[in-house]
């Protein structure tokens, strides 16, 4: 499944912008961040599969819940539940066997983290609706190699163009750019409050292994 190409560079405007970071600018902001559905290497042992992560912009507690966007469908589908504590690279390596290109999606690069600041990975377990949810792989969908990750109680209309999380509504824009060494691709989700609230960016890259 993890191998499968992300067809060339599509531009999807869904509707809502998020800027700066991929990270909460007050205490009391909502997070939201990136995921991954990610198994170990080749001939590791014992093998890992289907092993969701999450990129989130700051640390938070074991236990906390989180819905994920399925594109395709057009739903938020909770919940993906925080299952580690904060991972760096040697525990992705030698506990989940991750080859070296998706330890470098989850944990980003010199440049992007300069940007947007380190980011903070951690395992997830999948609970309640998600644990059945099928996803569609029609027009190429692949929503459940991962993507935007939101907070538990977001809901998203039905045009998908905009997702509700309390009494704030954000418009959601999506745009998919392959690598420039044509190697996987980057998903950028920019999600929009209404003025003066600074938009939120989260980018979620998926190399090819």
């Amino acid at each position: 499944m993890q191998s499968r190409k992300i067809t060339a560079a599509v531009i999807v405007t869904l509707g809502m912008m998020m800027a700066g970071n991929a990270v909460a600018a007050e205490p009391d902001a909502p997070v939201f961040g990136g995921w991954r559905n990610l198994h170990s290497a080749s001939g590791a042992e014992p093998v890992l599969r289907n092993q969701p992560f999450a990129i989130l912009p700051g640390e938070v507690a074991k236990g906390e819940r989180f819905a994920i966007l399925d594109r395709e469908n057009k739903q938020a589908v909770c919940c993906l539940v925080v299952d580690s504590d904060r991972l760096d690279a040697i525990a992705l390596e030698t506990r989940y066997r991750l080859p070296g290109v998706w330890i470098a999606d989850l944990l980003g690069n010199e440049d992007y983290n300069r940007r947007h600041g380190d980011p903070h990975v951690f395992a997830m377990a999948r609970e309640g609706e998600l644990v059945d949810h099928v996803f569609s792989q029609e027009g190429g969908g692949y929503s459940d190699l991962g993507g935007l990750l939101l907070p538990a109680g977001a809901a998203l209309d039905a045009s998908g163009g905009s997702i509700k999380f309390g009494t704030t509504t954000y418009r959601l824009q999506v745009q998919s750019q392959r690598f420039a060494d044509d190697n996987g691709a980057l998903d950028r989700y920019t999600l929009l409050p209404p003025a003066p609230a600074a938009p939120v960016v989260v980018e979620v890259p998926y190399s090819t292994y």
